[in-house]
This record gives C-alpha cells, structure tokens and sequence, in this order.
C-alpha cells in the first residue's frame, strides 16, 4: 500500500462516478459526501497514522477470534410474494459470513496459486444473537410486515420504523443487518465505521442492508451464493474496493498493501491473470464486484485492517464486549388470582418463565414444583426458579382477600349547602389552588346529601388520590345523576402529576344520554340513564392489567388497563380518579356523585383474561417468529372461538377451531410486530387465555 501517496491524493483526487457495469453496492456514492468533507480526510489522515502504529505493534493474531453478534431484520411488504426468507436461510448465510471470514469456504481453492501466500484468516467468528436488547431470549431474526414497497438506500429508511422498516438493536452491542426490497438495483450497502454525513433526517446508524433476491442462497444466476454480505461486511468493517473510491484509476488505493492496485472494478467471472496499473490484479477477492461464484478470498492486509476497525474505532469495538451471544437473563411474568371474602382459598398463582436456559427448576416454599398453585388461601408464597446455567430467581407473592374497604364518602358528613373545598383534604383541586364543588341536599338516593358538580361554580376538576398503587384488584363505584340536557366526565389516571398526568381512560356522558369510553384511542359509545340515580362500576385488576366497566347494571366493556404505561414506568398504576367540570361547554356541566367507594375487588369476572384453567390447551413456540401452534388433549375436544388480541385488547384476529376434527390448531404470526399479545379460546361454557410473545 502507498501511505504516502494516499495522503497525498487526499486533497486533489475527485471520485469518478461512471462505470463500465452497474455496481453490486453503492458504498462509494453514500461516503462521497464524506469523502469531499475537509474535516473527514484529516480524520482519515489521523486514523491512518493509528493504523500504522497499530501494525508495527501488533503480530497477527491468529489465535484470537473475535465473536460478532448479529441479529436479521426481515422486512417484508406482503406484494413481494417471492420474498420466502426462512429461519434455515437465515442460518445458512450465517454460515457463509463464518466461512469467508475464517477461510475455511470450499471454494478457496479456487484461489490462483499467484495469491496463495495472501489469504488472511480474520478468526472474525459470527453468531445469531441469543439474547435481545432487554435481556431475553431470542433467535436473533426478527420479522416485520411493511406497507412501504421500496426502501431507499438514500433515505436509508429501512432502519426506522417510522418510515415502514425496523429500528436498530443496540447499534454498540449487535451487528444489524436488514432484508428488504431495496429502490435502486444494488445489492447492498452499509457504512464504513467513520461515517458522519447523512441525507436522512435520522442519525446515522450503523449495519448491513441487503436486498432480498441475494440474501443467503438463492435463485439469482450471478449472486446466488450469499457474497453479498459478505462483501458489504466488508465494508462494515472498513474494508475499501480493491479499485479504491469511485470508478479507480491507478491513482487510487484502498489502503491495503497486498491488494494490488487495479484500474477499475472487475465484473461476471474473468480468468486470471488479469493485469492492470502494471500489476496483476486480485479480481477473486471478496470485496469486488464479480460474480459469487469468482469471489474467495480476503488477503492478510484487510484481515489486519479489519481487526484495526475492531479495537480502534468505538463503534465496532464494543462489539467484543456484547452479551448478545451469551446467556439470556432468567425471567418469569407471573400473575396472580386473589381469594374471595366468600370462599376462603381460591386463589391463585401462574408463572411464565419467559426467558431463562431451559430446562427449569421450580421450588416452592411447601415444596411443590410446578408453574402454578392453585385452591390458595391469604398469605404469603414464595418461589425459587433455577436455569440450566445455575443461576436463581427469588419471587414473592402476597395473596389478599378481595372485599377489604379501602376508601369511601357518602357525603353525609359535610355541612351542607357548602363548598367541599373549605371541609375536606380528601379531596384537592386538579392542576389548580382551589375548586367550588358543593355538598347539595335535593334528589339524594340515600341519606340526606351529595356532591354537585357545575361548571359555573369553579372553572376547576377536581381529584381523589388512590394510593398510587400497582398491585391487587380494586372496584372502585359511585353513584351518578345527570340531568337531562347537561353533560359530564371523569378520567381515571396512572399518574396525575400536574406537569405530565398519564390518563388510563376517560368516560364522558353527553346531554343526549349517549356515553363514550375512551381508551387506548378508542371510543367505544354506551348509554346511560338520564334524570335518575345509576352506578357506576369499575373492576380495575392491577395484577392483570384489566378494566371490567359496569354503568347502571350493564356491562359497557372489557379492556386493558396498561395501554398508555411508558415502558420507562416499569408497571401501570392506579393514581387518582379527576371529576371534570368542562366537557361539552362551560354551562353544559352538572352533575352529581354519590356514595363513592373504594375497595379490593370482588372475585368476579373480568372479561378476557379470566383465568379458567379448565381447557387442557398449549401453546408453542413461546416466544414465537412465524407461527403458533395450539394443541389440545383429546378429551376436550369441542368447537372453539379463537382470537388473537394486543397488548391493547383490541381484537386483531378471530378463527374458528373444530378441536374435535383436529387437536392442533396452526395459527400465523409472521404478520405481527414484535410485542405481547394474547389468544382466548373459548366454547360455550369453557374459556381460556394464553400470553404468547411475538419475536
């Protein structure tokens, strides 16, 4: 290699774009704005005296493998019926990548004996990640559904989801490749370690893009044999063209010594020897624009040029510190069922160890060794799980009886015909100093008063705080009066900090006798009496996550509790419940509450995930990637309605299984994002509720 031509060139060589062939990748176009960049080639000048340095310290390393953890995006517009990527293909072109990069491809030996001596072996070793960004389990392939038909390698758009492709896996810890239709006609593309300059309107980040039609083997005449990433791996890993930049030219380098300076690019499948620049030129190397069939090889120069990339450049050196190949953490979703103040030990407690080395050990603390307890009675229960790789997890249960009182008013105990603000620090005004809600004494279903809400005593809502909670089941019920002609709403929230309150869900009751729930950023409509006393009923499960709605003895709706719970929460919580005294105008408002109580829920149903154990069905793979298989024992064989459900408890899909015809049931999942979600199964007088994760 000519360092000191390079520097020299630097600053008066232009990048030549025409070529004699269309190129395989466009790495030289998407660096060329760094390239003309001055503070770019004074990086390049600086990293280039590192690297010199680096080789006259460093003996070639043989004995040192260096482990990437790689995790492959499929995404997939379902008009591209010819896009079929299994998880064997997947695992094939790892396989490719492991070969190439150690030198141990069959087709070696179709190296020329002129450059025997410069094959280099990079020990660069690749592994599908084992464990994902949070710390599951994973197979290191993710599949995702795009209504994008083409992404650009411009844009780069592929990489975000907000544009139709996938967001990155930690870009310090995994090397990302994605699988997708791909605008232009190129193969591939990815980012040399110091790219700064982008034309996305995102940050740069950093991986491997591949068309489809040449990911792994394939059908393609030319590149049928998964060079292609090999090639853009390459790049990567700051491995240059052969040609150097642009369309070559003697003048140009790729910064590599034992790769011989060429003219320009090589193409389909030339016969060595070819000559140019007064040299023999290394047209088989893996970093060329031939056909699959021809490329065999990297030289010693970029396996040294490689390794430099590993521990001088950040972004590609912690890498080597990544557990993305290593052991998943042991984790375990539990829920728990809670005894009834009728009966006395009919609770509950499941345990879904989501994440972990199989196979498990589960010891209670009566001794029993199973995944669920069940005819429990109050107290407390513990559970210690060990993996096959030793290590332990400690869980603790506390099973309480439902129908314990936590919190009521009747508002008898108030003055009447009076501000409520003026008697009681139960209740506080919302996001404001004060509020004119008054204890009035007409129309009272029990006792002799209750409070009056109206938008022209104060222009402010007010609140009861719930205790924060984040645990147990709760019914939480009021009395409610609307006048006909008047309106009003109250919103239930996980967190009611002035500055950001987090709402679970709202209800609003409108002057035409017509309600609405809202949740989730759905509005589901109800009716509800006008002019008289009704109840209002809310089972809110905290330890499921559930919302059972009841107003004037009917039920409105199940739903999920925790849809709007930033994950940076940890877990949803019952906050505080807000009166709202502007809804549909200012003088529309009046309303009144009675008779408020607060207390551990009932043991009752609460909609779709009651937990009914009584259909001996399964579930499998859990975490699943393209499909769920349901399996049923043979005695229970029966019709069932079966819908799939998110994290939402919206109803994404609906099936019908004849159980009696078939015990397996297959159902596809390709099509969902990665996430929670749930699957009832339910006859006419049996139902159940499995979680199963989509990877």
């Amino acid at each position: 290699m000519r360092y000191l031509q390079f520097v020299f060139i630097l600053f008066f060589s232009s990048v030549v774009s025409a070529q004699h062939d269309h190129p395989r990748c466009v790495f030289d176009s998407i660096h060329q704005h760094d390239i003309e960049s001055i503070g770019y080639q004074l990086r390049q000048i600086e990293e280039n005296g590192a690297f010199q340095k680096y080789m006259k310290r460093t003996s070639r390393r043989g004995n040192t493998t260096y482990t990437i953890p790689v995790v492959v995006h499929i995404v997939k517009n379902e008009s591209n019926t010819d896009m079929n990527i299994s998880d064997e293909d997947v695992y094939r072109q790892i396989d490719i990548l492991n070969a190439a990069y150690s030198a141990s491809n069959s087709d070696l030996t179709n190296t020329p004996e002129y450059f025997q001596s410069d094959i280099g072996s990079s020990s660069i070793e690749f592994c599908l990640a084992t464990v994902d960004p949070n710390g599951y389990a994973t197979n290191g392939i993710t599949r995702n559904t795009t209504d994008v038909s083409s992404f650009s390698s411009v844009l780069d758009n592929i990489k975000h989801a907000q544009e139709g492709g996938v967001d990155a896996w930690d870009q310090d810890s995994y090397l990302n490749i994605w699988v997708g239709k791909i605008t232009s006609s190129v193969l591939g593309y990815s980012y040399a370690p110091n790219k700064t300059v982008t034309v996305s309107k995102y940050p740069i980040v950093h991986g491997v893009v591949i068309a489809y039609p040449y990911f792994g083997e394939n059908n393609h005449p030319n590149y049928n044999m998964g060079k292609t990433t090999v090639h853009e791996v390459g790049h990567y890993f700051n491995l240059m063209h052969p040609w150097g930049r642009g369309s070559g030219g003697c003048d140009e380098d790729d910064l590599v010594e034992d790769t011989p300076v060429s003219e320009e690019a090589y193409y389909d499948t030339p016969i060595h020897p070819q000559v140019s620049c007064e040299s023999t030129d290394m047209f088989m190397n893996y970093m060329e624009y031939v056909n699959d069939s021809v490329m065999v090889m990297f030289s010693n120069g970029q396996v040294d040029r490689m390794h430099f990339a590993l521990e001088y450049y950040p972004n590609r050196k912690s890498l080597l510190q990544s557990n993305g190949c290593g052991t998943p953490d042991l984790i375990a979703e539990s829920m728990v069922k809670h005894a009834s103040s009728d009966i006395s030990d009919d609770a509950a407690i499941y345990l879904d160890i989501v994440s972990g080395v199989p196979p498990y050990t589960i010891e209670w603390d009566n001794g029993a060794q199973t995944d669920s307890l069940f005819d429990l009675s109050m107290g407390d229960y513990s559970v210690q799980i060990t993996d096959a790789s030793s290590r332990q997890l400690d869980l603790n249960f506390s099973v309480s009886y439902y129908g314990e009182l936590y919190d009521s008013d009747n508002f008898e105990s108030y003055s009447r015909d009076s501000l409520l603000y003026t008697q009681s620090d139960n209740w506080t005004a919302f996001c404001a100093d004060t509020f004119s809600a008054n204890i009035a004494t007409i129309n009272a279903p029990e006792g002799s008063q209750y409070l009056e809400v109206k938008a022209v005593d104060g222009l402010n809502s007010f609140s009861r705080n719930l205790g924060e909670l984040d645990d147990f089941a709760f019914d939480l019920s009021f009395q409610m009066y609307v006048p006909s002609g008047r309106s009003a709403a109250y919103t239930i929230y996980h967190e009611s900090t002035c500055s950001d309150p987090l709402a679970a869900y709202e209800l609003q009751f409108n002057d035409d006798g017509i309600g609405f729930l809202k949740t989730g950023g759905v509005s589901t409509s109800f009716e509800f009496p006008v002019n008289r006393w009704f109840t209002i009923h809310q089972l809110i499960d905290m330890d499921r996550d559930l919302v059972s709605l009841t107003v004037a003895n009917v039920t409105v709706a199940d739903w999920n509790y925790n849809w709007s719970v930033d994950a940076e929460m940890g877990n949803s919580k019952l906050s505080a419940i807000v009166f709202e005294d502007q809804v549909d105008s200012l003088t529309n408002v009046h309303y009144y509450i009675d008779d408020f109580q607060f207390k551990l829920s009932e043991n009752n149903d609460v909609g779709i995930l009651e937990m009914l154990n009584d259909i001996p069905v399964t579930l499998y793979p859990n975490p699943a990637r393209s499909e769920l298989n349901l399996s049923i024992q043979e005695h229970a064989g029966d019709t069932y309605d079966v819908i799939l459900f998110n994290s939402l408890g919206q109803s994404i899909e609906e099936f019908r299984w004849n159980a009696q015809n078939n015990q397996q049931m297959k159902v596809s999942v390709d099509h969902l994002n990665r996430g929670v979600y749930l699957v009832s199964i339910k006859s006419k007088t049996k139902h159940k509720v499995l979680k199963f994760i989509v990877n």
